[in-house]
């Protein structure tokens, strides 16, 4: 099979495998456990849709348009938005092949989209924040936009201020396609609608996935066990990953203090760390009752003891390294870990591509399952930096609904290769079994009502929690149901609104 081949081959599969996650597992109360979210084929691709030619790509239902030559305007992230220069938009809209992968997938999907729909795209990157362009031209009328590419929580703000269109009423698009994330849009689903859409056609929110990295060279001194091989047997747990990071702790000038600038770690990471374990574990601090309504759990019990062992492992000062603790930057640890003096490297996916020039030896890994009754692995998404399209109200909806499903289906045989097969698993990792490790990551990652919404602050109450050691969990969450119930059903009665102002 020819590269070519196998990349759409990949692609396909890939694709159905990211269907599966925290929104189709639900944690089970009774058993206190959450389902596998891995190991499972899912039903992703309906059997009509699938091609008798394994290379063939799967089609968009969309008919033969022609938009006149019209201008297609996205509006993208620059350096102002939420997360600063490191998340400019890059996979939207480029000028010309340079020969890099990325930037000449993006220009064959844009050169097929130009031609097949008589229209030329382009993106406007805004000096300011991507959903604040979208509600003052919304406001001022509209026309500017066509569509934007906003963070997931921004994108959910967006949908009940009534700025951007439901999903599931847009013609041609299609949230049931494998080019989609099904778990995003049961996850960001509220009465019924969904007001944006992430998957294939966008990468970054590959790169805001958090992902755990580890220093080859230090684990074989070490003689510790086969990282990989912990993985495939689901033998990775929190314990093991903490007392694994006990041994690699080094206080190089023996002054009884560990100093960033010299000494070594077991592990280093950020603060949302607290939110790589909980969310690690399969829990959901607000999965949908049977109603579809975000609900807060009530059984914390299992909660309580995810809290407590991820608030250990982060309050232990003698071995793990904590940025913000300090005052230091992602870029310290990245730093920090270059210069093998860490053992793991706890951060998003893009720090992979950030050490593209570096020497260190290092695989990457999931997150550690809460301990062996979790029958699968979670890896959660940041909720701003991870990207998803969304529809403004005064668009054209016809032409703005066509170009996205045509948008996100050539993406699944364009960019998703380039990224996830050229790009990030042969020039950027150092071995094989990092790109088998990887492709589990990309296939378990998870979503949470509670964190994607940020009502009331909850998630971020809970992160405090864990970050303050893991103790009185209960005391915290039960003083801030109310104000959670109270956002949420804000949010809710506002979707009401817009539904029947709309007719829906």
């Amino acid at each position: 099979m020819n590269k070519r081949a196998f990349s759409l081959l990949l692609a396909l599969l890939f694709s159905a495998s990211c269907l599966i996650g925290c929104s189709e597992s639900k944690t089970n109360a009774d058993e206190g456990a959450p389902a596998a979210p891995v190991n499972e084929t899912p039903a992703a691709v309906n059997p009509e849709d699938e091609p008798e030619d394994e290379t063939a790509e799967i089609l968009p239902d969309i008919p033969e348009l022609d938009f006149g030559g019209s201008d297609y305007v996205i509006c993208t992230s620059g350096s102002s938005d939420d997360n600063g220069v490191d998340w400019v938009t890059y996979d939207v809209y480029v000028e010309e092949l340079n020969g890099e992968v990325i930037n000449d997938a993006v220009f064959e999907r844009n050169l097929y989209l130009n031609e097949t729909y008589n229209i030329n795209l382009r993106a406007d990157v805004t000096s300011g924040a991507v959903h604040s362009s979208l509600q003052t031209d919304v406001k001022a009328g509209g026309g500017t936009y066509d569509a934007g590419f906003t963070g997931i929580m921004r994108g959910q703000t967006l949908g009940t201020q009534g700025i951007t269109h439901n999903m599931f009423a847009v013609p041609y698009v299609d949230l049931s396609k494998p080019w989609w994330d099904h778990r995003l849009t049961e996850d960001c689903t509220l009465l019924g609608d969904v007001y944006l859409g992430t998957g294939d056609i966008t990468v970054i929110d590959n790169d805001a996935t958090w992902i755990l990295m580890f220093n080859k060279q230090m684990h074989d001194d070490l003689g510790l066990e086969d990282l990989y091989t912990l993985v495939r047997e689901d033998r990775w747990y929190y314990d093991t990953l903490y007392t694994m990071l006990q041994t690699a702790t080094r206080d190089t000038d023996g002054n009884g203090k560990l100093q960033p600038k010299i000494d070594t770690f077991g592990f280093v990471t950020t603060a949302n760390t607290c939110y790589g374990l909980f969310y690690a574990s399969g829990e959901q601090m607000a999965p949908k009752d049977e109603e579809g309504i975000p609900t807060l759990r009530t059984d914390l019990d299992r909660i309580t003891s995810v809290v407590e062992k991820a608030g250990m492992i982060l309050g232990d000062l003698d071995h793990v390294f904590v940025a913000d603790r300090t005052g230091y930057g992602t870029d310290d640890l990245r730093y920090i870990f270059e210069e093998g003096r860490a053992l793991f490297y706890g951060e998003v996916a893009q720090c992979i591509t950030r050490m593209r020039n570096s020497e260190t030896d290092f695989g990457v890994i999931p997150w550690p399952k809460f301990d062996e009754a979790q029958q699968g692995f979670y890896n959660f998404v940041h909720n701003t930096a991870a990207k998803a399209i969304v529809l403004p109200v005064t668009c054209d909806l016809e032409m703005s609904g066509a170009i996205t499903e045509a948008m996100a289906a050539k993406s699944m045989y364009t960019l998703t290769p380039a990224y996830y097969d050229t790009a990030l698993t042969y020039k950027y990792m150092r071995d094989e079994e990092s790109a088998e490790m990887m492709n589990i990551i990309l296939a378990s990652r998870c979503y949470d009502p509670a964190y994607i919404n940020d009502w009331g602050g909850f998630a971020g109450q809970i992160h405090g929690v864990i970050y303050n050691g893991g103790e009185n969990l209960a005391s915290k969450w039960n003083g801030t149901v109310k104000v959670f119930n109270k956002m949420r059903d804000k949010s809710l009665d506002k979707l009401e609104q817009i539904q029947a102002e709309r007719g829906g």
